[in-house]
């Protein structure tokens, strides 16, 4: 094969489109198929939400979990659950999905930006340096599937009575020490868009928890401030809640998807976890790989493979156009990080805007080196070595 980029004609090293994720299962395509058959079509009027939050909190690992319309309720509710609200400020990374500190925005509170660590999650130490008696909770996002440095915010965030909230939007199956992703903190929080490792039919989110009253209101918050229990013919509307309700069909999906999650989707993402880390882990190019330790085990949501820009001849930006030519998908672009973003400008955060870039420093150099890959179960080993030789291919063609 010549080593002509597709980008500047060149054969292009992959000639035929991958398949496509999500693809569900028959049997969550015909579950879906059922409940729209049947008329009953929301949670009050069926059994399938309630069957799919009792399967999901069984499989991760608490007693309790409520869904909702997406990751960013889950959020949202989570946090007004905990009590926060306007006044308190939330320590969050600026490394993350903008849905993360807008949820803090929705509850009222100040998201305050701090940075992460080359392995892409928040670092611990910011706990103790932007903590103050405003800081209610902070929120730790296993980013791209990478599981926190849990032990250690743990430890701070317990040490203050500061809240933890677990973004594990991106991270379902990671686990510390044994624990999934989710059991750690306070509450964590999942979200099932169509991108995520399990979708519920194009969106949805769970809120899980071992905390009783959480999950209590967190279930009202949903369901526009009801309060469940007592004999009321009518229930009581005792908050000002949402309509952040998951419906049926979502949820019959949910329960058929959550059935190979461990056995088929993680699994093979596992493997070919390893196949990118083998290919990759001495490439010149590249500095990093993901982490992923006994200890802190990756969900592999996707692959963030860090480049080495001392030693290539052009930016992230011109390697993703170079790898889509060769035809590869890869994900979005990530834009910019989330305190740069204008809507937290004007004192969103408890900072000035020059003060909270100059405090994210490495989130900024992480997102500018870091290259996304795919590693979606619907594809086979063959996929992956198109992968792994388009890079290849690029990098070889850049490097200085």
């Amino acid at each position: 094969m010549t080593d002509t980029l597709a980008l500047f004609g060149g054969p292009k090293t992959a000639a035929e489109p991958f398949p496509a994720w999500p693809r569900l299962s028959d049997k969550a395509q015909a579950e879906a198929a059922a409940v729209l058959a049947s008329g009953r079509l929301v949670q009050s009027a069926g059994t399938r939400v309630t069957a799919f939050e009792a399967a999901f909190a069984a499989w991760v690992g608490v007693p309790h979990a409520v869904a909702v319309a997406n990751g960013t309720a889950a959020l949202h509710t989570a946090l007004a659950a905990l009590g926060v609200g306007p006044g308190d400020e939330v320590i969050v990374p600026s490394h993350t999905f903008v849905a993360t500190p807008l949820a803090i925005l929705h509850a009222g509170a100040r998201p305050v930006f701090c940075d992460v660590t080359d392995d892409q999650t928040i670092d611990p130490r910011a706990i103790d340096e932007l903590a103050t008696p405003r800081t209610r909770a902070v929120i730790a996002v296993h980013l791209y599937g990478v599981m926190c440095d849990m032990g250690r915010i743990l430890e701070r965030s317990r040490a203050r009575g500061i809240v933890l909230i677990e973004d594990c939007a991106q991270a379902l199956g990671g686990e510390w020490q044994g624990r999934r992703a989710g059991t750690l903190g306070d509450a964590g929080c999942f979200s099932f868009s169509q991108v995520k490792h399990l979708t519920t039919a194009g969106e949805g989110g769970m809120v899980a928890t071992a905390d009783a009253g959480v999950a209590g209101r967190v279930r009202s918050l949903a369901d526009l401030g009801r309060e469940r229990g007592g004999d009321a013919a009518v229930l009581p509307h005792v908050r000002p809640g949402w309509n952040y309700h998951l419906t049926e069909v979502q949820a019959a999906v949910g329960l058929a998807e959550l059935e190979r999650l461990e056995s088929w989707n993680l699994a093979r993402r596992q493997g070919f976890a390893k196949a990118y880390d083998h290919a990759f882990s001495q490439l010149p190019g590249v500095t990093a790989v993901p982490l992923n330790t006994d200890a802190r085990r990756n969900a592999y949501w996707v692959y963030p493979l860090q480049l080495d820009l001392a030693h290539l001849t052009c930016g992230v930006e011109r390697v993703r156009e170079a790898l889509a030519a060769e035809g590869i998908p890869l994900p979005p672009a990530t834009g910019r990080e989330c305190c740069e973003e204008p809507v937290f400008a004007g004192g969103a955060d408890a900072a000035a805007p020059a003060a909270t870039h100059a405090r994210c420093l490495n989130a900024a150099a992480l997102r500018a080196r870091t290259l996304g890959l795919y590693l979606h179960p619907t594809w086979d080993r063959p996929h992956i070595d198109l992968v792994v030789a388009a890079v290849k291919k690029v990098l070889r063609a850049f490097r200085r």
